[in-house]
This record gives structure tokens, C-alpha cells and sequence, in this order.
């Protein structure tokens, strides 16, 4: 390729914020921009073009500072001397949050060869890849490959991408398509994934990039915060901040804080306060007056902490499950802190049972995990994916893990200390456990209906309600249910309510037959009748009552069908055969659609 340009070219960056002009004209890839990545597998060669020097397979990138959004174009010149092919190609980072695509970024990327032999533009959400203009097959579909890529983008997000083949006598368009998933860009950078053979193929040149950094207009994010004893707390933010006009106050008669120190990237702030903080205790810190460097207002501005403790048996339990994943979400795990502690979750094991009772490697809740007093955390290998998949409010708490794909079917799910010799919670769920009406149970979730019911008992667990997208991650369950309720009455037997609805939208989708016993060793008996008398579900037969507690009817009948809109009776019989008491009651129940 004949190189041509003024060499004052290269110095545009210094004038022009936020843009790229780079065609290696130094005869290197660390000054004027200064590329940072997987430097080793670049080189810049005598014809000054960058070029792969990759000695085994790999996955390769660089990337320089570029701001450049908002009415912007980004051209490249590309070369590859194969065919491409899905194991080798190459792409042009547009946009990037990151510098380092070891963890994913958010940002989006023109893709240069693949199975289909096309130039496309995909936008990138962490590790998730989606293609949002698809271009024409078959036009990389040669050896060598050479052309040049352009792409526009105006500052209402809509994207033009154009490519022009060697053989090309102008630009041609692709596809446009308009997309505002991702709001900003930090860095531009470039990609090839090579085979063992295909190292030294790659060649770019002429990278230029021009246009405006996009206005910041998202409010900041609190994304840590942690106590250090005795008296010091530590608040992580998303990006740089203000701190000139913050005030920050501790209840618990603390107040404000004696000293901060601030972070030299304004990411993070230290507080030190004059009373040190007492085990047993939870602290209110309240933030006011603190914004990003733009201008925009923190919207989360209370926290809790305090000082962790052990978990012990009976803290934690499973609480709800997503263990076959809609297309577009992932699987999760929940678990919820019944204790009144603040507990130090660092370091716990989800797993599962193998056929022989042993339990497999599992995964780790990553470090620096506390979990509030009756509080829920859910845990996912795409926490982002999962919080917008079900529009998850703000207090939910979701975090990404470590991450074994769960039985579609049926497992069992342990949650053990680090060492596996204690277990804190087991459940073995079935596809069986879903309501009559949920026909797929694909992206539906089971959840628990009250964190006091046993775990292992079908009847304790839910169906999540359709109005929540089939699941409540990291905060209260659609079909929770309160369950120590007494009778306003001196009733032996009641229901709660008395007319449902099992439609599974979460409101009013199971019925409570709630019970009272005057001794112990009473047995029921419970059968549901419709209104002409016809049994519909047995209910219950010789089953031993506690004192006080409750029977549940979803609807189903006893083929396993959702019952018709009506008027149904319940027959129920207690009797007790020590002393030969014996009560019974007809009430009705009716089965709505609201």
C-alpha cells in the first residue's frame, strides 16, 4: 500500500479532543497515540504499516484514548492474506469502555470475516456479542483480503457502515441501523484472532477518527463500600467525581466524619469517623451534594453496614431459582439471609450433588460479599443481562460469579463453607414443581413462598408471577406470602382469600387453607368438590397438623389441569385419635380471573 500525508498528520490528537489520526508514520504503536494491549503480538514493518506478529493462536488487540461518539466516522484500512474465515478475522473497535477486553467491554465493533464472509458492526454488552447490521455474505470471501471500513455515526445513534474492497471504485453501504445501548466511548482499538499458523497475516494502517465526545448525561453509580475497623468507611463511585459541595452523616449518634482522604482518579473516597463501630450494630450512611465531574447527581444516596459476622446453619437458605434460561437472559441463583446478622458471604460454594451424593467443584461468591440482615442476593455469570431482562428495581441486589450451568430437569443445589463439611441449605427442584398453566418452564423461575417453609417440600415453592418476566432476582419474590396469620375469628379452619385467581401474574395465584388445632395429633383429611358435588383434588389424606399452620391449593386439579372459573367447596376433617375428637367444615372457595 503506497503511503501517503503530511507528516504534521500525526500530531492531530493534540489539537483535535477525543480523535485519532494514526498511520504509523514514527514507525512504532507507543507514541503519538500511545496503544496499549497485547503489545508483544504487534509490530510496525518497514513498509510502516502495523502488522500481527502472533507466534501461536491467539486472540490479540490494541487500543488508544479516543472520546470520539457523537457525529463521528471511523476508517481503517485492513489487510489479511487468507481467506477469513470464523477462527480468523479481525475487527475494528469503534467504541470501548475499556482498554483490557479480558473481562468483555461495552462498546461496539466492526467484524471482518466470519462464517457468513461479511463485514458487520456488533455491539458488545460485557461478554455478550449481538450483530445489529448484518452485511453482505460472501464479501471478504477471497485471499488476500483488502479494504478499507468506514463507519458513521450521528448523535441520535444512528450507525451507516460502509466498505470498500481493494477491486472497489467507491464506499459501499452495508447496512445502517440506529442503536443506543451504549452512551459513550473511552478508547478506539483493533482485533485478530489468529490460528498457529496465521500469525504475521494481519496488517491496519490509515486509522482516523473524528467527532465529538458524547455529552454525560447518566447519573453515577455507588459501586462499593466497606468498613474498616475500627471506625472507617470506604465508598467506591463508577467514575470521577465531585466532591466540593458533598456532606456525608452516620446515625447511630455518630454524625459526620473527623477526615476523608480522595482518591488521585476521584473514583473513591476514605471517611474516618470519631467513635469506633460496635459489633451487632447497623449504620446508616447518608449522602447529599455529591455528583460526576458533569454534573449529574448520585441517585443512590443511603447505604447500610456494619461489622460482618460468621454465618452460621440456619442464616441462608436457596430461595429462588432460574434453572432453564430465556434466550435472551441467564441462569441465576438466589439466596436470602434470614438471620438478623450482617453476614460475610465471601468465599461460600453454590454447587451441586453428583449421582454418587458427592459434590462437584461449584463456584465461589466472590470476596467482599456481605449480606444485610433479611436480605436477598442473587448471583449470575451476567448480572447486567439478568437486571435489565426482568427490570429489576433499583434495591435489588445481583452480582456476577463464577458460573456452572444448572439441570434443566432436575439437581440438586448445595450451599456449603469453602471446605464443603458444612452445608448451609439443599435443594433437589424439579420442572414438576412449575404451575399447571406455566406449559414451558423455559425462563420461568421457581421461587420460595416464605423463607420459613421447609425447602425440600414441593408446596413451598412457586412459579414466578408473569407481571415480574418470570423472576424476582436479588429482592422480594413475586409469590411471597406472609404465613403466621391468625384468624380474626376462633375458627378451626379458614382460607386465605377466599376467592383466587391461579393465573400466575403473582396476585392472589394460591389459596391458604389456614388451620388451628386445640391439641396435638390431630389428622386431616381435605378434599376440593365442584359445585355439583364432583371431587375435583384431594387435598390432603391422614395428614398430621401442627398446631397451627396451613394447606395450599394452586388450582390444579387431580389430572394435573388448572381448574375452570367457579365456586368450589372444601371439605375439611380433622379428628384426633387419642382423645376421638372430630371436627368438620365446608367452606367456599372461588376460582376467579380477576
Amino acid at each position: 500500500m503506497k503511503k501517503s500525508g503530511l507528516i504534521l498528520m500525526i500530531y492531530l490528537p493534540f489539537f483535535c479532543f477525543g480523535q485519532v489520526n494514526e498511520s504509523f508514520l514514527d514507525g512504532n504503536f507507543i507514541n503519538n497515540p500511545i496503544w496499549t494491549g497485547t503489545t508483544a503480538n504487534f509490530t510496525v514493518n518497514t513498509a510502516l504499516q502495523l502488522q500481527s506478529k502472533a507466534t501461536t493462536a491467539s486472540t490479540s488487540y490494541l487500543f488508544t484514548a479516543s472520546e470520539a461518539f457523537d457525529d463521528a466516522v471511523w476508517e481503517c484500512w485492513v489487510k489479511i492474506n487468507y481467506n477469513p474465515s470464523s477462527a480468523n478475522y479481525t475487527a475494528l473497535y469503534i467504541a470501548s469502555d475499556t482498554d483490557d477486553l479480558s473481562l468483555g467491554c461495552y462498546g461496539y465493533f466492526v467484524k471482518i470475516g466470519d462464517t457468513q464472509d461479511d463485514v458487520s458492526l456488533w455491539l458488545q454488552e460485557g461478554t455478550k456479542k449481538t450483530k445489529i447490521i448484518d452485511g453482505t455474505d460472501k464479501r471478504t470471501d477471497r485471499s488476500p483480503c483488502e479494504l478499507k471500513i468506514k463507519v458513521i455515526r450521528d448523535a441520535q445513534g444512528n450507525f451507516k457502515l460502509y466498505c470498500k474492497l481493494a477491486t472497489d471504485i467507491d464506499y459501499v453501504l452495508e447496512g445502517a441501523v440506529q442503536n443506543t445501548i451504549v452512551k459513550k466511548s473511552s478508547y478506539v482499538g483493533l482485533l485478530y484472532v489468529n490460528s498457529s499458523t496465521t500469525g504475521s497475516d494481519y496488517y491496519f494502517d490509515d486509522i482516523l477518527v473524528t467527532g465529538t465526545k458524547a455529552p454525560d448525561r447518566d447519573a453515577p453509580l455507588w459501586s462499593s463500600f466497606s468498613l474498616v475497623q475500627p471506625n472507617q468507611l470506604n465508598l467506591g463511585f463508577s467514575e470521577a467525581m465531585d466532591y466540593s459541595k458533598a456532606a456525608f452523616s452516620l446515625d447511630q449518634g455518630i454524625g459526620s466524619p473527623t477526615s476523608q482522604a480522595i482518591s488521585t482518579d476521584l473514583k473513591s473516597i476514605v471517611l474516618n469517623f470519631g467513635t469506633d463501630f460496635e459489633l451487632g450494630k447497623l449504620y446508616n450512611l447518608q449522602l447529599s451534594g455529591l455528583t460526576d465531574l458533569a454534573g449529574n447527581k448520585l441517585d443512590e444516596t443511603t447505604r447500610t453496614i456494619g461489622i460482618s459476622e460468621p454465618v452460621e446453619q440456619g442464616d441462608l437458605i436457596f430461595n429462588e431459582v432460574m434453572f432453564e434460561n430465556p434466550d435472551s437472559s441467564a441462569e441465576y441463583i438466589e439466596i436470602y439471609n434470614k438471620s438478623d446478622k450482617l453476614l460475610d458471604v465471601s468465599g461460600l460454594v453454590f454447587t451441586n450433588r453428583k449421582t454418587d451424593g458427592s459434590l462437584n467443584t461449584g463456584n465461589k461468591i466472590p470476596d467482599k460479599t456481605q449480606l444485610l440482615p433479611k436480605s436477598y442476593l442473587a448471583m449470575t455469570s451476567d448480572a447486567e443481562t439478568v437486571r435489565k431482562y426482568h427490570n429489576c428495581p433499583p434495591e435489588s441486589t445481583i452480582i456476577s460469579t463464577e458460573w456452572s450451568t444448572l439441570n434443566n430437569e432436575s439437581t440438586t443445589l448445595v450451599l456449603c463453607n469453602a471446605t464443603k463439611d458444612t452445608i448451609y441449605d439443599e435443594l433437589t427442584y424439579n420442572t414438576n414443581w412449575h404451575h399447571a398453566l406455566v406449559k414451558n418452564p423455559k425462563g420461568v423461575a421457581l421461587e420460595r413462598i416464605n423463607p420459613n417453609l421447609p425447602t425440600q417440600d414441593k408446596n413451598s415453592w412457586h412459579s414466578a408471577a408473569s407481571e415480574v418476566n418470570y423472576g424476582t432476582p436479588g429482592y422480594k419474590n413475586s409469590q411471597f406470602r406472609e404465613i403466621d396469620v391468625v384468624a380474626k375469628d376462633p375458627k378451626f379452619v379458614w382460607t386465605d382469600p377466599e376467592a383466587f385467581s391461579p393465573d400466575n401474574d403473582g396476585v392472589d395465584d394460591i389459596c391458604f387453607i389456614r388451620y388451628h388445632t386445640d391439641t396435638n395429633g390431630y389428622v386431616a383429611n381435605a378434599i376440593i368438590f365442584n359445585a355439583v358435588g364432583l371431587k375435583v383434588y384431594q387435598l390432603a389424606a391422614n395428614v398430621l397438623l401442627a398446631n397451627d399452620g396451613f394447606l395450599t391449593w394452586d388450582g390444579k386439579t387431580d389430572p394435573g389441569k388448572n381448574a375452570n372459573v367457579g365456586v368450589y367447596v372444601l371439605y375439611f376433617e380433622m379428628f384426633n385419635p387419642q382423645t376421638g375428637s372430630r371436627k368438620q367444615q365446608k367452606l367456599p372457595i372461588v376460582v376467579s380471573s380477576r
